[in-house]
């Protein structure tokens, strides 16, 4: 959970919010298959509503999609769109930011 956390505050401090990090990292990862922000956030163990501002910001940006729902299914996924340089390179960076280290206590 720690390792978490500091990917959390870098993420507000990268990308102006705390989870779009992991939203990031988990639509790279998913390609066309996409995300199931309620699965995603039973994953982290976090409430699903705080990916709804970042996926909507994504959206927003044409980066990301809502997909149709299939017949029957509740769960509402959403998928990366736009350039494939655009998704490898937002890839890299949280990967790079999950390297990174934690500062040290003062």
């Amino acid at each position: 959970m720690e390792d978490t956390e500091e990917l959390r505050r870098l993420s507000a401090g990268v990308f102006g919010n705390r989870y779009r990090a992991e939203l990031i990292a988990a639509l790279a990862a998913a390609g066309g298959d996409g995300v199931c922000l309620g699965d995603l956030a039973l994953a982290r163990r976090v409430l699903p509503s705080v990916y709804h501002p970042p996926v909507r910001t994504l959206i927003a940006l044409g980066l990301a999609e809502r997909l149709a729902p299939a017949p029957g299914d509740r769960r509402r996924f959403y998928r990366r769109c736009g350039s494939a340089q655009a998704w490898t390179s937002l890839a890299a960076a949280v990967d790079r930011l999950k390297e990174h280290p934690a500062p040290r206590a003062a």
